[in-house]
C-alpha cells in the first residue's frame, strides 16, 4: 500500500495529499477510486480476517480486529515459524513451567508432559515410561522430582537411550529426594541433576563387603575382611586400584581378646597392604578374621 504517486491528477505535493488553499489559489489533492478503495480493502481485509462483520457506522473495528484472538491466536507449543507470539506463548515456553501433576503409579509419559513438572510420589516401586523420543522436539524437556517411599525407575520407549553422566542405559533409578531434568538431546535423553550423580564414574562404589566409594575431591575409601595365615599375616587386595597412591588403613581385628593389627612397613601399594595381627601376648594364629578400611586417591 501507498498513496497513488503514479496518477498525476491526485494532486500530490511531496508525495502527500494537501488540502486547498482558497488564500492562494492552490487545488487540493484528489483522492483516485483505485487508491480509495484499495484503503478500504485492506482494512476490510483485517476486519474479516478477525471474522468480524464491517459496519459502516462503526469507527473501532480495525483496534478491535487488531486485538482479537482469531488475529492472534496462541500457537502450539514448539512452533518456530514467524508467526507472532502472544504473551500466553511466551510464558508457556520462556516463563513457569507449562504446568504440574503428581504420578503415584506406573505412568507413560507422552508429548503432552513436556514442560511439565511432575512428582512422582506413591509407596511402592512403579515404572515412568518416556514417551517415543521421536514424537518430542529437540530440546523437549521433563523435570521429575522424586518423592516415594520406594525406588522408581524411569525407562525408555522404544530404541532409545537414557544418558546420566555420559553412561548409556535403558532406565534409571529415581530415590527418595532426587530430581532430574531429562531432555531431548538430539535423539538421546540427558539427564540432569541429582538423580544422575550416581551414574558417575566420578563418584562410582560398590556396595558390601569388600566395597569401595569414590568421592568428588579425587579421595577414595575401600573396606574389606581378611583372614590371618599362620604367620598372623593376611594379604588385603583392594577391590580397586587407587589411580595414584594408597594413603592409609585402618584395621580392626574380630574376636574376644586383646589384639593389635598393624601394617607391615613397606608392602604399602595401590593395589594391596598386608597387615599383621598379634594377640595380648604376642602370639600369633591363623584364621584370625581382620576388618580394615583404606583411603587413597
Amino acid at each position: 500500500m501507498d498513496y497513488p504517486i503514479s496518477v498525476p491528477s491526485a494532486g500530490l505535493v511531496n508525495g502527500k495529499f494537501v488540502d486547498e488553499d482558497p488564500l492562494t489559489g492552490s487545488p487540493g489533492s484528489l483522492i483516485p477510486a483505485s487508491w480509495g478503495n484499495g484503503v478500504t480493502q485492506e482494512i476490510l481485509g483485517v476486519v474479516q480476517a478477525a471474522g468480524m462483520t464491517p459496519s459502516e457506522t462503526s469507527n473501532t473495528q480495525l483496534l478491535t480486529a487488531l486485538r482479537s484472538a482469531q488475529l492472534y491466536q496462541t500457537r502450539a507449543p514448539f512452533d518456530v515459524s514467524r508467526s507472532v507470539a502472544t504473551t500466553e506463548f511466551v510464558q508457556r515456553s520462556l516463563g513457569n513451567y507449562a504446568g504440574a501433576r503428581s504420578v503415584t503409579a506406573a505412568t507413560q509419559l507422552t508429548v503432552a508432559d513436556v514442560g511439565w513438572t511432575i512428582g512422582i510420589g506413591g509407596n511402592s516401586p512403579y515404572t515412568v515410561s518416556l514417551p517415543d523420543i521421536k514424537t518430542v522436539p529437540n530440546g523437549g524437556t521433563f523435570s521429575l522430582h522424586c518423592r516415594s517411599n520406594a525406588v522408581v525407575t524411569i525407562a525408555c520407549t522404544g530404541t532409545a537411550q537414557i544418558t546420566p553422566q555420559g553412561a548409556y542405559l535403558t532406565s534409571i533409578i529415581m530415590n527418595s529426594g532426587e530430581s532430574a531434568t531429562i531432555v531431548n538431546e538430539s535423539g538421546i535423553w540427558a539427564v540432569h541433576g541429582t538423580a544422575s550423580l550416581k551414574y558417575a564414574a566420578l563418584l562410582s562404589g560398590l556396595n558390601g563387603n569388600p566395597g569401595y566409594q569414590k568421592h568428588a575431591s579425587g579421595n577414595i575409601d575401600q573396606w574389606g575382611t581378611v583372614m590371618t595365615d599362620a604367620n598372623g599375616e593376611a594379604l588385603v587386595t583392594f577391590p580397586i586400584s587407587f589411580p595414584n597412591a594408597y594413603s592409609s588403613c585402618v584395621a580392626t581385628h574380630v574376636g574376644t581378646g586383646g589384639a593389635m593389627v598393624i601394617v607391615l612397613g613397606g608392602t604399602e601399594q595401590k593395589q594391596s597392604i598386608r597387615l599383621k595381627m598379634r594377640d595380648a601376648v604376642n602370639g600369633v594364629s591363623p584364621g584370625w578374621r581382620i576388618n580394615y578400611f583404606a583411603k587413597g586417591y
